[in-house]
């Protein structure tokens, strides 16, 4: 099992936007692949340093192939997304992390 995280940096003066945005459009796009489950939203503590607020925007997969099959189908979805909505404003980067235990 892994866990597909895009981590956030969102601007302040986008945030309350960008909470609504992720729980009513973008977990149910992500969702809708039927490769993606469990969603998890979390503020990342000690960024302090930057602009804005970080966000960790977890999901389980079940393994490397469905989760290539889910970048093949719908990540260039998900960015367009995410930079259509909020440009520059919503910086974002992803990292997959293997459950260990």
């Amino acid at each position: 099992m892994l866990i597909f995280n895009t981590t956030y940096v969102v601007s302040d003066k986008v945030h309350g936007q960008w909470i609504k945005w992720v729980r009513e459009e973008h977990i149910p796009f992500m969702l809708s692949s039927a490769l993606l489950s469990r969603p998890q939203v979390a503020k990342v503590i000690g960024a302090e340093d930057q602009d804005g607020t970080s966000y960790s925007v977890q999901f389980h997969v079940k393994d490397m192939t469905a989760l290539e099959e889910w970048h093949i189908k719908y990540s260039n979805q998900m960015e367009q997304n995410v930079y259509e909505k909020f440009g520059t404003d919503a910086l974002i980067f992803a990292t997959i992390l293997e459950i260990i235990e």
